[in-house]
């Protein structure tokens, strides 16, 4: 006769009768195991105890003995993340600054050299962060680019100690305020992770495949991407590709066989000239060849207070514009007196500027007429005039030919192309072409550069 359901619930399987309750003074639902265990065989689990039920607690147990399946033993966390941001930032930064080593090597040495140790220095930096992190490295990463930082600010705002440019201020450009943005959110990102070390163990989704790798890589790709962006020649302008690419092209087609002394003939953009020319090109008389000498002569007296670029700074000429191994120093400000051909008052103040362990060379002076004034030619076809063709470029009126960007903006959409004011240089020092040429390319400025140091 069948018992009742719950005696049926306590059989094992062999159809014994499991014991209907705890032993006397046990926990209620626990049972002792025999100290035998059925077949007459020892128990290794004796003494243990069980659930009422007989079978081994599901609590007790790990998750590999259910599934076999290994577990995590370490949550995400976003220390991958935050190390590989900071590396990024600081490879950026040195990308940047490898891509224009060459260019301060050819202005300074010295400024090569100080480019050339940053740059390693960030991408070392970069490697060691992601390697074996510490709070000493993330301290130097401060360090080491507020340093940098204060002395891209010192050029742009009271100009460098030493150097070729002492005292002279830099312009701002694209890739150097890109490179500073870098170098500032890795000192940011770094000073964070010092004041708490906690930021880098908060979990994060756990993520694996390629979701695990896009996100771990979308951080360091926006940085590629701006770097990428910033050194093309649409953004860079002429500090950076663009701007080494032009002087190279213009030294080359300068010292090609064949090559024009004149830059008369620099090429068109838009269908017009790169470059304008103006007066006269008949023969001189006699009394315009004296005339000619004449404003060499008083042209050359009174930049002999402006040997030192010190002085003319200090003059005013703080405007500057360089290419091919020249700067253009411009007089600041509307004064009347610095317009036309004036040799007390030149308009602007060129000099040579790359060349390795000295000053910058004073080569001459640049007249500039009012717009829409003629140059007066007091040396007849010695003494042209010329203008540069000013055309709009991602939103910078530029310069043609040379990539130059001056001041302002201008809309594409609206813009006109047209020339500068008429303008006549009067070169102090032997030059290629005579002392009233235009040409302006590097050839030419390194040969008047060989000739002064070989008459010094």
């Amino acid at each position: 006769m069948p018992g009742p359901r719950w005696l049926a619930a306590l059989r094992d399987e062999d159809g014994r009768a499991a014991d209907p309750g705890p032993a006397s003074g046990q926990p209620e639902g626990l049972r002792p195991e025999p100290e035998i265990a059925p077949q007459g065989e020892p128990n290794q689990l004796a003494g243990r105890c069980w659930p009422a039920a007989g079978r081994p607690s599901i609590r007790g147990m790990s998750t590999t003995v259910l599934d076999e399946t290994p577990t995590r033993s370490t949550p995400a966390t976003a220390r991958p993340y935050l190390l590989g941001g900071l590396a990024a930032l600081s490879v950026g930064a040195a990308a940047i600054h490898f891509a224009v080593v060459f260019e301060h090597f050819n202005e300074y040495v010295l400024y090569g050299v100080f480019f050339l140790i940053i740059s390693w220095a960030q991408a070392i930096w970069a490697a060691v962060v992601l390697w074996r992190p510490s709070r000493p490295w993330l301290w130097l990463g401060i360090a080491g680019n507020a340093a940098i930082v204060a002395v891209y600010f010192a050029s742009r705002t009271t100009g460098l100690p030493f150097g070729p440019d002492k005292g002279h201020t830099e312009p701002f450009g694209a890739l150097d305020l890109v490179s500073i943005v870098l170098e500032l959110a890795l000192i940011a990102g770094c000073a964070a992770l010092l004041w708490r070390p906690s930021l880098a163990d908060r979990p994060v989704r756990h993520r694996t495949g390629f979701a695990a790798v896009a996100s771990l890589a979308a951080f360091p790709a926006v940085v590629i991407a701006v770097t990428t962006a910033v050194m093309t020649p649409g953004w860079a302008g002429p500090e950076g590709p663009r701007g080494l690419a032009s002087g190279s092209a213009m030294t080359a087609s300068a010292t090609a066989p064949g090559a024009q002394t004149s830059m008369g003939d620099m090429g068109t953009t838009d269908g017009l000239p790169d470059m304008r020319m103006y007066g006269s090109t008949a023969p001189a008389t006699a009394a315009q060849v004296i005339a000619a000498a004449n404003l060499i002569k008083a042209t050359d007296a009174s930049l002999a207070r402006y040997k030192n670029v010190q002085a003319a700074f200090a003059a005013g000429y703080t405007d500057v514009l360089k290419t091919n191994g020249e700067e253009h120093l411009f007089h600041s400000g509307n004064n009347p007196a610095y317009a036309g051909l004036n040799p007390q008052h030149p308009s602007s103040l060129v000099y040579a500027i790359d060349v390795p362990h000295h000053a910058p060379i004073l080569l001459g002076a640049m007249y500039i007429e009012n717009d829409g004034t003629n140059g007066p030619q007091v040396g007849g076809g010695l003494t042209r005039w010329h203008s540069h063709l000013t055309v709009c470029e991602n939103g910078k009126p530029t310069i043609a030919g040379f990539g130059l960007q001056l001041r302002g903006t201008c809309n594409p959409a609206t813009w006109q192309d047209q020339y500068t004011g008429q303008m006549m240089h009067v070169w102090v020092v032997p030059y290629t072409g005579g002392p009233f040429s235009d040409d302006l390319s590097r050839a030419a400025t390194d040969a008047a550069v060989r000739a002064v140091l070989d008459h010094s």
